[in-house]
């Protein structure tokens, strides 16, 4: 253990062990005084160690929840960064993707109208311009008709009748 320090007649103080040791006095001193300041700290640990262990308990889980929260927070927004990165990369391959389906049938149906075109199958806007064209004609027709039946009207006469019908049979033969 350490030694104390002694004072003699003089007010000097000696160490016990320096002269056998061959260590000089201020160094022993100063290692003394290290030793005791240690022991000053281990008394003081002892007295106060209850107090300081819970208030060392305390700011360990205050620690740990500021480090849980700050975790916490980096992965949700690691996973927000995630998500939208993957949300991204599905629009981009679903667009992608239409753009290609788009794109095969407008080859497919104009390989589909090339084919009907070689074997003549009249194409849609044909069909309308002949559909107008036939329902022309229709009211053409009637119209014509329509003037040819009023002349017979007009006659009322049996015999302007039979002059007609003989002048039918005529053209007929």
């Amino acid at each position: 253990m350490a030694t104390r320090k002694r004072r003699g007649t003089s007010g000097k103080t000696k160490s016990s062990g320096s002269r056998s040791t061959g260590i000089p006095a201020g160094m022993m001193e100063g290692v003394q005084q290290i030793w005791l300041a240690g022991m000053g700290a281990l008394a003081r640990a002892q007295r106060d160690g209850p107090a300081a262990f819970h208030d060392a308990v305390t700011e360990g889980l205050n620690l740990l929840e500021r480090s849980r929260s700050g975790a916490e927070k980096l992965v949700r927004e690691a996973i927000d960064t995630a998500q939208g990165s993957m949300q991204a990369r599905i629009d981009g391959a679903m667009s992608q993707a239409n753009e290609t389906w788009d794109s095969l049938e407008t080859m497919f149906q104009n390989r589909v109208q090339r084919a009907l075109m070689q074997i003549g199958v009249p194409t849609a806007e044909e069909v309308r311009k002949l559909t107008r064209r036939v329902a022309e004609l229709n009211d053409s027709v009637r119209a014509l008709s329509r003037k040819q039946a009023t002349p017979r009207k007009r006659g009322s006469t049996r015999a302007g009748r039979a002059t007609r019908g003989s002048t039918r049979r005529r053209r007929r033969a």
